[in-house]
């Protein structure tokens, strides 16, 4: 359920796009008119709801690939895909020296798209793995569930009891006991590990820097990240990326 942006120009192109994804309900969707809104309004949706994915269906231009290169250097976290009816050898060339690593034209667009997001949701960063509560999701009590989807759809800023409880409909009370009861450990360790596994997914594999990722993991200011980072691994962060490149 991560949340997927959708900058589109032509409704052709829109319902194309909605053919593929209508497969699906695990998107958080955000749909954006290129004609009425620019893509600096567009980057504020992105921020403010943490989108890992932006679709881009507008017709080529060196300003757009621009555009979407500027887009990734200051949001390197997000995957932009460009999806459009047909692109020359030269514009795929020009995509792709601006960062854009997946482009889908041609009568097979709408296939290879839903192949590739089956792809990249199976693999997204914010997936919780099974790890932190040693049983099969499937097996899990609906609320369980529920909790674990919200914490994987939602911006991290309402990865907390309060908000949590509030979308389930019970007390914070209730949450945190039901919590330890179907996870085997409180919600506030939970939480830990998990941040301190996204942690690691966003430095050592995607090789992000901290000053891309502290607000994200709920810490103040980067001095914060770095004094916890120390604290937990015995060394900067610095010195233990040294060692992973």
């Amino acid at each position: 359920m991560s949340a997927l942006v959708v900058c589109y120009e032509h409704q052709n192109e829109l319902n194309d796009i909605n053919s593929v994804l209508d497969k699906s309900t695990d998107w958080n969707l955000h749909y954006f008119d290129a004609r009425h809104n620019n893509l600096s309004l567009i980057e504020e949706r992105i921020i403010e709801n943490e989108a890992d994915f932006l679709i881009c269906s507008k017709i080529f231009s060196k300003d757009i690939a621009q555009r979407l290169h500027q887009l990734y250097q200051r949001n390197p976290l997000l995957t932009i895909i460009y999806f459009y009816s047909a692109l020359k050898e030269k514009e795929f060339a020009e995509l792709h020296r601006a960062g854009i690593k997946y482009c889908f034209v041609g009568e097979a667009r709408k296939s290879n798209l839903r192949t590739a997001l089956e792809k990249l949701y199976q693999h997204r960063w914010k997936k919780i793995p099974q790890k932190l509560y040693n049983q099969n999701f499937e097996d899990l009590a609906p609320r369980a569930k529920k909790t674990l989807r919200f914490i994987e759809k939602m911006p991290l800023k309402y990865f907390n009891t309060e908000t949590i409880s509030d979308y389930l409909n019970i007390s914070q009370s209730h949450f945190r006991k039901e919590f330890k009861k179907y996870f085997g450990l409180p919600f506030r360790d939970f939480k830990q590990l998990l941040l301190n596994h996204y942690e690691e997914i966003l430095l050592f594999e995607r090789g992000l820097k901290p000053k891309h990722i502290f607000s994200l993991l709920d810490y103040k200011n980067l001095s914060a990240f770095s004094r916890s980072f120390k604290s937990r691994h015995g060394k900067s962060w610095q010195s233990l990326m040294r060692t992973f490149n």
